[in-house]
C-alpha cells in the first residue's frame, strides 16, 4: 500500500499472507495433479470430487433426504440397472419404495451431470425400466427436469416436481404452510428459475432477473400471511392444463396474490406493475419454489443465495454498485453497530451493508439472550424499522435492497430512491415522500453510523452547481506554504468526483462521536493535488483505520481503481483541537485475499486435503456453500487487538 501523508503514528496491521503460485484446480505448485475425494452424502464412502459429483449428484442426494424426506436407507448411488443379462447402468441415484434395494423395488431414478452439460434425459429414460418405477429426474446442478413414468405412450411426461416421502403426485402443490421445508441449496434453485426464463421468454438478462426477484418476493409475502394455506403453488393438473392451452385458476391466483402484495408493499411496487411472464413461465418458477419455506431457511443459506444471484445477474453495466461480501463483513464488524445506533448507507445499492448490519445485531442478540431465539425475528424487524436507513439513486437497486431486507425479517421501510448528494432539504423531503419515518430522515447529525461504497472510478463528475454549492470539497483549495496547510477558497470547482462529495456528505450525516466506513479510491488520499481531501478529513474527524483492498477487488465490475476502506470518527471540535499536531495511533492493514479472482469468480476456502470448507471450518460437499478464501479473520483479530492495546472505545 502506498504511503500516505502522515496524520499520526501508523499502527501496523497483520502482514500480507504469502500466497501460492496459481495452478490448475486440484493441483499444487510443482506437483502432479492431486485427486480430491469427498464423502458421499448417502453412503459416507469417499468419492472423487468431479464437477458432476460436487455440482449435481451430492446436491441432489442432500435434497432427497432433507427436502423430500426420503431416508438414506432407501437411497443408493451407482445402482446397477440390468435388463435380463444386459447391464445398462449404473444409474447415478436410485430411490426405492422402502429400504429393500432391489431392481423390482425402484421408485425414482436420477441422472446427474455437471453444470455445463445439457444431455442425459434420454439416458435417464433408458434406465427407467423397472416395473415398479414411477418417476425420473435429470439434474445438472442448475437445471432440472422431473418426469412421470407411464405405462402407455407417451411413456414419460414432464411434471412440476416429484412427490415427497409419503405423498403422491396429486399432493404436489396442495401445500399448507406447515408442509414447507427449508431449502438446502437456494443458489441452485434460483439459477434454475433464471435459466428457464432466459431460455423461454426471450427477455434481456436484466429483465429476467427482475421477474425472478418479483416472484421470490411474492413467495416470501405469501409465507408471511396468517392463512395456513399456501397460495403460491401449482398442482400437476394445473400445469397440464396450462401446457394444453387451457385456462384455469392458477394465473388468477398468482395475480391476485401479487395485487395483495402490491397493496401491502406499496413502497416496493407501483400499482401499475404486472408480472411480465407467460403463464407457463410463472408456473415453472412457482413449481421450483413452492415446497420451500424461504422464511424458515437458514439465514446464511438464503443470504448466500440472494447475494450470489444478485451478483451473477445484476452486475452488467451497473456492476460497480456491488461490494464483495468480505469487504462488507469487514466494514460492519469493525464498526460494530449496536442496537441503539442509527445506521445509514447513502449509496446502498442492493443493501449489502444494511443487511449485514441486521445480521450483526441479530448475532449479538442471540449471544446475549440465547433463551429468546424464538423472538429474534420480531426483535430484528423492530430494530431495522427504527434504526436502519438507506438511499440509492437507482430505483431498481433500491427495490432490490428492499427485497433483500424483507428476506431478513423485513425492516425495509427506511430504504428510498434518490440522489444522496441533493441539497439537504431536498434529500429529507425525498425521504419523507417515500414514507421514511421521522427518526430516520437523512438530516445532518442524525446518524451514529454511516457505512457505504459510493460511486467512484471513471463515471464523470458532478457539475450541477446547486449540488456543488453545498460542499466545502467542491471549492478550490490552495496550499499555504507559510502555514503548511491547505486553505479553502470560495471559488467553486466546475465539477467534482462523486466519491469526494460523498465523503463530506457522510461526515455531515454523523452525530458527534459517530463512525464512518467508506470505500475510497487510494488516489484521493495519495495524490498530491488532492491533499486538501486529507486536510478536510483531519479537520473534521479522527482517522481510526485504513484497510487496503487488493487491486482486483472491483475489476470484475469495470472499475479498476485501487481502493481502501477508510474508517473515521467524527469528534466534537474541542476533541479535534486537542488531536491537532499530535501523533495518534491509526490501524493500518491490507487484505491480499478478497475471496474473488480477477475475473470475479469466487475463490473458496480449502483444507490441506483440497476439501471445501464452510464458515465453521468444517468440510462441505457443494463448492458454492464453501466459505470465501479471504484474510478477513486475520484483519479482524488485529483490529480487536489494536482497540484493546490503545484502549479505544467506539
Amino acid at each position: 500500500m502506498a504511503r500516505r501523508r502522515r496524520t499520526g503514528r501508523e499502527d501496523e496491521g497483520p502482514p500480507e499472507p504469502e500466497g501460492e503460485a496459481p495452478g490448475k484446480e486440484g493441483e499444487e505448485p510443482g506437483r502432479e495433479r492431486r485427486v480430491r475425494y469427498i464423502p458421499d452424502f448417502i453412503t459416507g464412502k469417499p468419492v472423487r470430487a468431479t464437477p458432476e459429483e460436487v455440482e449435481a449428484r451430492q446436491v441432489f442426494e442432500r435434497r432427497l433426504v432433507e427436502e423430500y424426506g426420503y431416508a438414506k436407507a432407501q437411497i443408493l448411488p451407482d445402482f446397477l440397472i440390468q435388463k435380463g443379462s444386459q447391464r445398462i447402468g449404473p444409474a447415478d441415484i436410485v430411490v426405492f419404495h422402502d429400504d429393500r434395494k432391489e431392481f423390482d423395488n425402484v421408485y425414482i431414478v436420477v441422472e446427474t451431470k455437471r453444470r455445463d452439460r445439457t444431455d442425459g434425459i434420454d439416458q435417464v429414460k433408458s434406465y427407467s425400466i423397472s416395473p415398479a418405477q414411477r418417476f425420473a429426474v435429470w439434474f445438472n446442478g442448475n437445471d432440472v427436469t422431473f418426469l412421470e413414468k407411464r405405462e402407455r405412450p407417451p411413456y414419460f411426461r414432464k411434471i412440476p416436481d416429484i412427490p415427497k416421502q409419503g405423498e403422491t403426485l396429486e399432493d404436489v402443490g396442495l401445500y399448507q404452510k406447515r408442509d414447507l421445508v427449508p431449502a438446502t441449496n437456494l443458489i441452485s434453485v434460483f439459477e434454475t428459475c433464471h435459466n428457464y426464463l432466459y431460455a423461454n421468454e426471450g427477455l434481456l438478462k436484466e429483465k429476467v432477473f427482475n421477474e425472478v426477484l418479483k416472484l421470490i418476493f411474492i413467495k416470501m409475502a405469501d409465507e408471511k400471511t396468517a392463512s395456513p394455506k399456501c397460495e403460491f403453488r401449482i398442482t400437476d393438473g394445473e400445469m397440464t392444463e396450462l401446457e394444453q392451452g387451457k385456462r384455469n385458476g392458477f394465473v388468477a391466483r398468482i395475480t391476485d396474490l401479487f395485487e395483495r402484495v402490491k397493496a401491502q408493499y406499496s413502497d416496493v411496487f407501483s400499482p401499475q406493475e404486472r408480472i411480465g411472464l407467460k403463464p407457463l413461465s410463472i408456473a415453472f418458477v412457482v413449481s421450483q419454489l413452492q415446497k420451500y419455506s424461504l422464511m424458515g431457511t437458514a439465514a446464511d443459506v438464503k443470504g448466500t443465495a440472494f447475494q450470489t444471484f444478485v451478483y451473477d445477474h445484476e452486475r452488467g453495466e451497473r456492476g460497480e454498485f456491488f461490494t464483495p461480501q468480505p469487504v462488507v463483513d469487514m466494514a460492519v464488524r469493525m464498526l460494530d453497530p449496536r442496537d441503539d445506533e442509527k445506521v445509514i448507507d447513502p449509496a446502498c445499492g442492493t443493501g449489502g451493508f444494511l443487511v449485514r448490519t441486521m445480521i450483526h445485531v441479530r448475532e449479538a442478540f442471540l449471544r446475549q439472550r440465547p433463551d429468546m431465539r424464538d423472538r429474534v425475528g420480531g426483535y430484528v424487524k423492530e430494530y431495522a424499522h427504527a434504526y436502519i436507513a438507506g438511499a440509492d439513486i437507482n430505483p431498481d437497486l433500491a427495490k432490490v435492497a428492499k427485497m433483500h431486507m424483507v428476506l431478513y425479517d423485513d425492516g425495509h421501510t427506511g430504504i428510498f430512491a434518490t440522489n444522496s448528494l441533493l441539497p439537504s432539504p431536498e434529500l429529507v423531503e425525498a425521504a419523507k415522500n417515500s414514507g421514511v419515518i421521522p427518526g430516520l430522515l437523512p438530516k445532518p447529525g442524525s446518524f451514529r453510523i454511516v457505512v457505504t461504497n459510493p460511486p467512484f472510478g471513471a463515471r464523470g463528475r458532478v457539475t450541477d452547481k446547486t449540488i456543488l454549492r453545498q460542499f466545502d470539497l467542491a471549492r478550490r483549495w490552495v496550499y499555504a506554504e507559510d502555514a503548511g496547510t491547505w486553505q479553502k477558497t470560495e471559488d467553486l470547482l466546475p465539477g467534482q468526483v462523486p466519491d469526494i462529495l460523498f465523503l463530506e456528505r457522510c461526515l455531515a450525516l454523523l452525530q458527534p462521536g459517530g463512525r464512518l466506513a467508506i470505500v475510497f479510491p487510494d488516489g484521493n488520499l495519495t495524490n498530491p493535488s488532492l491533499g486538501y481531501v486529507v486536510e478536510y478529513v483531519k479537520r473534521n474527524a479522527r482517522i481510526l483505520a485504513v484497510v487496503s483492498l487488493p487491486p482486483e477487488t472491483f475489476l470484475p465490475h469495470g472499475a479498476g481503481s485501487k481502493a481502501s476502506v477508510l474508517f473515521l470518527q467524527k469528534l466534537p471540535e474541542e476533541e479535534l483541537t486537542a488531536l491537532r499536531g499530535r501523533d495518534y495511533p491509526i490501524f493500518m492493514a491490507s487484505l491480499s485475499k478478497i475471496g474473488y479472482d480477477v475475473s470475479g469468480r469466487p475463490v473458496r476456502r480449502r483444507d490441506d486435503a483440497g476439501r471445501y470448507l464452510g464458515e465453521d471450518g468444517q468440510p462441505v460437499q457443494d463448492e458454492r456453500n464453501a466459505a470465501l478464501d479471504t484474510d478477513l479473520p486475520a484483519v479482524l483479530e488485529a483490529w480487536r487487538g489494536f482497540l484493546e492495546r490503545h484502549r479505544l472505545r467506539l
